[in-house]
């Protein structure tokens, strides 16, 4: 890209010159590193730019420059960057390449995931420095399209190790600012007054007044392009003290004002060239020159404004400053603008700007226009296939603006809020639902309508909005029933995917309305045979699912078992409607007490959006899986999804607050220790859960006080907390705490409970037959047992729990084994239960568990029990992921897939990790990585 008109040598600036010129040497070194330059207009950001690019010798420069006509055309940024390299996207996986090339619009294909395109666009930045280091600057990056800003802010969380540099400049105070404010950043505040005074004097060639250019830097408050304006603005007799200095001077705010008094000097042909250059997006003189001639100007109506440095027009017209770009644009009025935007349109004819002449025509429109409204639509539609969500939400909401109101303007809105809602603007989505009028529309947009404003009410953050999710797919499912079974189903199967989320806080009959509701449509279907039949696995899920809701006994086991056997029968994982509702599996499996099936279900589903780039469904899917690694006691395992969520959820910009909110607090607990700390972060989880409507997330909380209350030996506690997980009853969450409540209820002296509990408990875990089921129900008739029979109970216990991932169930049990051994005096058996649930619970990590232990082995032993101190690899959560891949035999790119970072940063991390470990080859990884046998604790 030509050197922009204007360019100064950078006088000031010294310590962002020095932080730059560290950026360009680490990237050199190999590393990898992200800058946002942030400051107001005219404070030298694009002057920051220029002398990087000057100074980046040898490496491989990409620049993108926003223009705020060109926000709303997908991708339209990246794609002008990457172009001339789109021969290397060849290198990249398989769905990677896909998914960018769609983007880009080189290909068609199925619209690709936002967050893989930007995977593929990190992994290709990473293949470009194979060659060379690689520099990306994104200059006025709060006017880039969203879809590239949003991309670029994703590379900028992900870089690692690629020999990638990555700056941004924005102005301060901007939406596109906030995008990527948790990006390291520098301030550019103004110039310290010896380099202010300097960078005056250097531009004025007349005698200058000490006391005026005091005054000019005070005033300016030392902004760079404001000096030199001023230096070219004032005449001599201001400059040397003999005139009163205009007031305002151009600073800040005043800069605009400053180029729009200057541009409006020119005669009115200039101002209209002036303003066709800064309507149209890229800057192209082929669509101005033509616009220009369609509009009669003279061939010289650019000499002024080029005299003046203003622009340099050549292949592309290019701005002194974007600042003037958008003081032109604004300084004009709406005819102007819409004059300036229907002479582009008029021109702007090649194939490939099909979008940008949409906009142009929309722009120049005043009133409804369906001929535009149309081409806007098709417009959306094209930004759709490429994964440009962001940019279909504003072509449709345009068009909807432009429609008269009736039923084809609410289909449009509605659309318009979907791909908001899609694009992560839940509130634009609410705002363009709320104009509809639901009661004219047909049913399939009825029930559209419904569920994008249940996706937007639950993103949005308001409170309870979580809670009203279920009821608005329930309503959808009911609209769609009679004309459309298949999708009727589908959204019933969400709603009840949401019901787990929200739990209790929808309400104490929506329950059950799903339940009627899946009754109904197992009736329609049999009854009408001329509609298309609904997938069999959604039927059995649903009617699974309405058993459970309805009757969770053992009546219902035998759907759960159906429902559990369609979910494994050969292909069904591939199905679309495993792929979109596999992880209901978790309140199937888990009300069955079979652990091998949820786990082979859900790491399934994982698996599934893993393949698909689809990482907001991998989120989800790796979150439910830490939940039952968690409850199998498997919490280092749980511990590693958690980190890779972690991961992921940073890459898409979840702040640390928003992560903190969603923890696992459950798995908190289970780490201890139950200090007053931890007990605290609980009730705030849950006092977030309970705003927000999150019920499930309130139960995690409510499980989490539960599990701290038994370590400690507070059975009270513990039974009010059992007592009324179990009486909400909710699907699988009633049934997992029984053996809960057997426990604090017998230790508390509530018998009576506990037998009831006893009762509940054996009647599903008979009919499931799982051995996790049937461990837990035989420590639970410990328990209850008369002498001669409990301590059959408890070995039958261990020996059913031994053969499941239950750790933390088979470790609980050795210690109620170990306890009612000790009060029956039968000390040496008392001291091999508690030291193999002593063992099992230090292994897990469960310290508080751990620590009930020590107490009654030392009560057993007369010996005081010491925390063991266990060898671990001091590898962090990403180095031990990357390693644990890479001991399996996954390749870099096979790792880099897997895990949403660059091959170059599985280089990194597996480097690090060779060299903690002690190893220096793959095949040493398995060994090095075992987990230490019952040998290798140390005993402080």
């Amino acid at each position: 890209m030509s050197a922009r008109p204007g360019d100064v040598t950078l006088i000031g600036r010294e310590r962002e010159k020095q932080v730059l010129d560290d950026l360009l040497a680490s990237v050199r070194q190999g590393s990898s590193r992200v800058l946002v330059l942030r400051g107001e207009p005219g404070s030298g950001r694009t002057a920051l730019l220029d002398r990087l690019s000057a100074t980046a010798g040898g490496l491989d420069v990409l620049r993108l420059t926003g223009t705020e006509t060109e926000t709303d055309l997908p991708f339209a940024a990246v794609q002008r960057a990457l172009l001339p390299r789109a021969s290397r996207i060849a290198d990249l996986p398989a769905p990677q390449a896909d998914a960018l090339r769609t983007a880009l619009g080189t290909s068609s294909g199925p619209a690709p995931d936002r967050f893989l395109v930007s995977l593929a666009v990190l992994s290709l930045l990473a293949a470009l420095s194979d060659d060379a280091p690689v520099l990306v600057l994104a200059d006025d990056a709060q006017w880039l399209d969203r879809e590239s800003l949003d991309l670029l802010a994703f590379v900028g969380r992900r870089l690692r190790a690629e020999r990638v540099a990555l700056v941004l400049s924005v102005r301060a105070g901007t939406p596109g600012a906030a995008a990527v404010s948790d990006l390291p950043t520098v301030d550019l505040a103004g110039l310290p007054r010896d380099a202010a005074l300097s960078l005056l004097r250097s531009r004025v060639g007349t005698a200058l007044d000490p006391q005026v250019a005091d005054s000019i830097v005070a005033a300016t408050g030392g902004n760079p392009l404001a000096l030199l304006d001023l230096s070219g603005e004032l005449s001599a007799a201001q400059l040397a003290g003999g005139a009163v200095l205009s007031a305002p001077l151009p600073v800040g705010s005043h800069l605009e004002d400053h180029y729009q008094r200057h541009t409006r000097a020119y005669a009115r042909p200039t101002q209209r060239w002036l303003l066709l250059a800064a309507t149209e997006p890229g800057g192209d003189t082929a669509y101005v020159r033509a616009a220009a001639e369609a509009l009669g100007l003279p061939d010289d109506a650019s000499d002024a404004p080029e005299r003046d440095r203003l622009v340099t027009v050549e292949s592309h017209v290019a701005f002194r400053h974007p600042l003037v770009r958008s003081a032109v644009y604004r300084g004009a009025t709406g005819s102007e603008r819409r004059a300036a935007h229907a002479a582009l349109a008029a021109v702007t004819n090649r194939p490939a700007d099909v979008d940008q002449r949409a906009w142009h025509l929309s722009a120049a429109a005043l009133g409804p226009d369906e001929g535009v409204a149309a081409a806007l639509e098709q417009g959306a539609e094209r930004a759709r296939a490429r994964g440009g969500y962001a940019a279909r939400a504003a072509f449709l909401a345009r068009a909807v603006e432009l429609t008269a109101p009736g039923p084809r303007r609410d289909g449009r809105a509605v659309s318009a809020a979907e791909a908001a809602s899609l694009a992560g603007s839940p509130v634009r989505a609410l705002a363009l639902l709320d104009g509809v009028d639901e009661n004219s529309l047909a049913p399939a947009v009825l029930a559209r309508c419904l569920t994008a404003r249940a996706v937007a009410r639950k993103y949005s953050g308001a409170p309870h909005a979580a809670a009203e999710s279920p009821g608005l797919f329930l309503r959808a499912a009911r609209t769609l029933r009679a004309t459309d079974p298949a999708a009727a189903q589908d959204a019933l199967l969400t709603a009840f995917g949401e019901i787990l989320g929200a739990e209790r806080a929808a309400g104490d009959d929506t329950l059950a309305d799903l339940a009627r509701e899946a009754r109904a449509q197992e009736v329609d279907s049999t009854d009408d045979t001329t509609l298309d039949r609904p997938s069999d696995m959604a039927s059995t899920l649903l009617g699974a699912l309405a058993a459970l809701a309805t009757t969770p006994d053992a009546r219902c086991v035998p759907a759960l078992r159906a429902a559990v056997e369609a979910m494994r029968a050969p292909g069904a994982a591939s199905s679309e409607t495993f792929q979109r509702h596999g992880l209901l599996a978790v309140a199937v499996t888990t009300a069955l007490w079979d652990d091998a099936a949820r786990d082979e279900l859900v790491r399934q589903a994982a698996a599934q959006t893993r393949a698909a780039g689809a990482i907001p469904a991998l989120d989800s899917a790796l979150w439910v899986l830490a939940l039952c690694e968690t409850v199998m006691g498997q919490l280092g395992a749980a511990d590693h999804l958690l980190a890779e969520v972690h991961e992921l959820r940073e890459a898409v910009g979840l702040s640390p607050e928003q992560a903190r909110i969603f923890a696992n607090v459950e798995l908190l607990a289970w780490h201890g220790p139950d200090f007053p700390a931890l007990r605290e972060r609980i009730d705030q989880a849950q006092g977030a859960a309970d705003h927000l409507g999150l019920g499930g997330a309130a139960s995690l909380a409510r499980t989490a006080r539960m599990l701290l209350d038994l370590a400690a030996g507070d059975h009270a506690a513990a039974f009010d907390a059992a007592s009324a997980i179990a009486r909400e009853g909710f699907l699988q969450v009633g049934l997992r705490v029984l053996p809960d409540l057997v426990e604090s209820a017998r230790r508390s002296g509530h018998d009576d409970a506990a037998r009831a509990a006893l009762a509940r408990l054996a009647d599903v875990t008979l009919a499931s037959g799982a051995p996790w089921g049937l461990g837990v129900l035989a420590r639970s008739r410990a328990l209850l047992a008369e002498d001669g029979e409990a301590d059959a109970h408890f070995r039958d216990a261990v020996g059913h729990l031994s053969r499941t991932r239950a750790v933390a169930d088979l470790a609980r049990t050795h210690l109620l084994h170990g306890e009612w051994l000790r009060r029956r005096r039968r000390r040496r058996e008392a001291t091999v239960a508690l030291g193999a649930a002593l063992d099992l619970f230090e292994r897990m990590g469960a310290e508080p568990f751990a620590a009930r232990a020590r107490r009654e082995l030392a009560a057993v032993t007369g010996r005081a029990q010491v925390p063991l101190d266990r060898p671990t690899t001091g590898l962090t959560a990403q180095e031990q992921s990357v390693a644990e891949l890479a001991a399996t035999g996954a390749t870099n790119a096979e790792i880099a897939a897997h895990l949403f970072i660059s091959p170059h940063t599985v280089h990194y991390h597996l480097r690090k990790a060779f060299r903690k470990l002690g190893v220096s080859s793959r095949r040493q990884l398995a060994h090095a990585l075992r987990p230490p046998d019952a040998g290798a604790t140390v005993r402080r």
